[in-house]
């Protein structure tokens, strides 16, 4: 008798079991890393197409025995760079007959959930290497749109991530909101502007409630890593919008596209803060019976116009605010546990020092992140257990900590094999140690022969020593 397949709102019901099963790593996670932006954002990003590998360090949650993944890309993995990750695992033959890479050959630029959804001989091979573990399997994207919600019916799998529906909660405009609803600050500023007309109102209207304001940053509301925002100069001669002084984070971009974008998903208005001290952020999850676990805090180091545009991170958060920011996370937290959320989110913070260190509220990714897998790769490269107000990853030599970038980029490694890096980095005596619990990983190895772009984290005792060994790994990778 055929059975009537579940609807989504019926898939996600069964998270509570099958999340409870996949943590103790007795189910298939089917890792979807679809960065489902619009495609003229991300074509802006270098190597965007090989950022789809940055969640790769799931590969080592096969540590324990009855754990399966199947990992989805457009493009092919390099063997080298699987083989890599598996290294660090106890049993690497065991790990990789638990594994199935599967890719669709083809990067179009669309995104890959929306190149799977449409894609029936693709869905049908996912299906095949979840096999008979269907009623366990789950599925983790890297956000959440409706392509991952076709991908979730067609697989009859639930998301581990927040519902759709909910996903506004997770935008500018909603960030201020649940951020004013939990009693958490934030930047002066205005949301929920949808025309250049109601930016530039909206401008002048913060001018005239804070007349030290001579600058703002306009964000999209789905902008990513600094990439939707504009900063823009405070004029009382020009009352339009286009010909007060602008810079454009994102290159190429003008008022005429800007306006489209706006008209399209919305904005908020912010002051530029200038005194800016540090610009931290908090990774947590929600259970799908509500509970909030704060995971991580990280300073991110930002770059690019006016500060705007992510480059990387410091793991912890400098003690002398991250008490401050867990508690703002577990206050807004809670308040996205009331809304329905469930899944991996991430919170970034505006430092302020004007006598005394402030944290606002800047925004709620409702999705995985850019610190997302450095903090998985450290986590599971020392087997350690997460405390998010600790100083650092325990390991048995003390404490652990880290700085990463995705953004290494030289020209001398167009045209190097990913093996030619993972070597390179080793004979220098800059590869992680097991044995010290010391030195470097890699990731996104497949942009490196076409782009001469990766990743890297570079872990130590100390902040000083994490830098350190990072400077010697730039180093070692311009003399090529």
């Amino acid at each position: 008798m055929l059975t009537q397949p579940l609807s989504f709102d019926a898939l996600q019901k069964t998270l509570a079991d099958r999340v409870t099963s996949l943590m103790y790593s007795h189910g298939t996670f089917v890792i979807l890393p679809s960065l489902s932006f619009p495609a003229d954002e991300l074509a802006k990003i270098t190597a965007i197409e090989r950022y789809e590998e940055r969640l790769l360090h799931l590969l080592l949650r096969l540590r324990e025995p009855l754990a399966r993944i199947v990992y989805i890309t457009s493009l092919p993995i390099d063997p080298t760079v699987v083989d890599y990750y598996l290294s660090f695992l106890p049993d690497p033959a065991d790990a990789r007959t638990r594994l199935s890479l599967l890719h669709l050959g083809h990067f179009s630029g669309r995104g890959l959930a929306n190149d799977l959804a449409a894609d029936q001989r693709a869905l049908a091979a996912v299906r095949a290497a979840i096999g008979h573990d269907n009623d366990r399997a789950v599925i983790l994207p890297f956000n959440v749109t409706a392509a991952e919600r076709r991908i979730a019916i067609e697989l009859e799998a639930p998301l581990f991530a927040a519902h759709p529906e909910l996903i506004g909660l997770g935008s500018k405009t909603g960030s201020r909101r649940a951020a004013r609803a939990a009693g958490v600050p934030v930047i002066p500023g205005v949301e929920d502007l949808w025309s250049t007309d109601a930016i530039s109102a909206a401008v002048d209207h913060l001018r005239s409630q804070h007349p030290d304001i001579d600058a703002v940053v306009v964000k999209l509301n789905n902008g990513f890593s600094g990439q939707g925002n504009a900063l823009v100069a405070w004029s009382s001669d020009r009352a339009d919008l286009s010909d007060r002084e602008t810079v454009f984070c994102a290159t190429g971009e003008t008022w005429d596209s800007f306006a489209a974008k706006i008209a399209r998903e919305g904005a908020i208005v912010e002051q530029l803060v200038t005194q800016r001290a540090a610009s931290p952020s908090v990774q947590a999850w929600i259970t799908p019976s509500g509970r909030l676990e704060v995971l991580s805090t990280h300073d991110q180091l930002l770059g690019g116009p006016g500060g705007q545009v992510y480059l990387g991170c410091r793991y912890p958060a400098d003690a002398v605010y991250r008490q401050q920011i867990i508690a703002h996370t577990e206050a807004v937290g809670g308040h996205l546990a009331e809304a329905g959320v469930v899944g991996p989110f991430a919170i970034d913070y505006t430092v302020i020092d004007d006598g005394g260190l402030h944290c606002h509220l800047s925004e709620i990714n409702l999705r995985l992140g850019g610190t997302t897998h450095p903090f998985g790769m450290v986590r599971q490269v020392l087997d350690a257990r997460a405390d998010a107000a600790a100083d650092g990853l325990r390991s048995t030599h003390g404490p652990r900590v880290y700085v990463s970038s995705d953004n290494l980029k030289e020209p001398g490694l167009i045209g190097r094999s990913p093996t030619d890096i993972i070597d390179r980095v080793r004979d220098a005596g800059l590869a992680f140690d097991a044995a010290s619990q010391t030195g470097v990983t890699l990731h996104m190895l497949g942009a490196v022969t076409q782009y001469g772009k990766l990743g890297a984290v570079a872990i130590a005792g100390t902040h000083d020593e994490a830098e350190q060994l990072y400077t010697e790994l730039t180093s070692v990778l311009r003399r090529y």
